[in-house]
């Protein structure tokens, strides 16, 4: 499917020079609409974390006080940036909290930066998972049914999290929900439809192998080792994890990754759902819904697949 115009016309604002590159980036995302929040309670919490206190922010149907199925979400922004003001974490929360009648726990975990590094985002991503079943009770969660997602980098932390989750044998999961996730160390290679997009909107694929790689080198502290599992992709086992969607995005390079996954995942015996959203880039469902449909279906997929779990 040709590049959605949403992004296809706004793509030269990613490579405006006189601009830093967040800036860039908020100007590509920039909403064409206001929106329009479906009826939802918030409550910010904090969370007792390794490096201390962890912000979280707490979404429920407005006034449903039942035991509802939960989910942990991660935004993204390449473990460098972002936090959960970010759409693709508070809109995204407020959407799924609505569309799947459930309660959506976004955690600002702590960034890789000049003097932090792996596995700081994971250690909080654990303690936020453990908090909120431990709390389960109190936040009126169904313990049966805790799930936990992210996008891009957060794709990658909910995946880590999720193999944590089996190996340390908490086993709390009914299911894990990656969005375009990057999540191998070294990217894989480009399958030949893949590559084929890259030529057709070389602007809108703009992650490369020498990109993701050089991206990479800046999350581990000079002469730390690779624990394998900070990248899911390079665990050495990926068996009897809980169960995973993948939803990719067709104009994105990490799209390999989500690919490699999949297949790994499903060599390795667990169950796993592949997906590729038709017409996007990268990090798609960081707008609002009123103004990109191809979010729309990406939810009502997540939904889906999560009240089948």
């Amino acid at each position: 499917m040709p590049l959605s115009p949403l992004f296809k016309d706004r793509l030269h604002l990613l490579f405006d020079e006189t601009k830093g590159e967040r800036e860039r980036a908020l100007a590509f995302e920039a909403p064409l609409s206001e929106y329009v929040s479906p009826p939802i309670d918030t409550k910010d919490v904090s969370i007792a974390g390794p490096l201390g206190p962890i912000k979280a922010r707490l979404y429920r149907p407005a006034g449903n006080l039942d035991s509802l199925p939960g989910l942990v979400w991660f935004h993204g922004g390449g473990f460098m940036f972002g936090d959960i003001d970010m759409n693709e974490a508070d809109i995204v929360a407020r959407e799924l909290a609505h569309r799947a009648t459930m309660a959506v726990l976004t955690v600002d975990y702590a960034l890789c930066g000049p003097t932090q590094f792996f596995p700081a985002p994971h250690n909080d991503g654990i303690a936020s998972l453990r908090w909120f079943a431990a709390n389960a009770g109190e936040l009126r969660v169904d313990p049966e049914h805790i799930f936990v997602g992210g996008i891009s980098a957060g794709g990658a932390l909910a995946a880590s999290v999720a193999i944590h989750d089996h190996d340390s044998g908490d086993n709390i999961l009914a299911g894990q929900l990656l969005n375009c996730p990057d999540l191998h160390n070294a990217l894989p290679p480009f399958s030949d439809e893949l590559a084929a997009k890259k030529a057709e909107e070389p602007q809108a694929v703009f992650f490369s192998h020498e990109i993701v790689g050089e991206h990479h080198k800046r999350h581990i502290k000079p002469g730390d080792e690779i624990a394998d599992w900070w990248y899911a992709g390079d665990a050495k086992s990926k068996a009897n994890l809980a169960p995973a969607q993948i939803i990719n995005c067709e104009y994105d390079g990490l799209r390999a990754s989500g690919e490699e996954y999949g297949r790994q995942l499903a060599a390795e015996g667990t169950e796993v759902e592949v997906l590729t959203q038709a017409g996007v880039p990268h990090a798609h469902i960081n707008r609002y819904p009123a103004d990109c449909a191809e979010m729309v279906e990406t939810l009502n997929n997540m939904v889906r697949w999560m009240k089948s779990h």
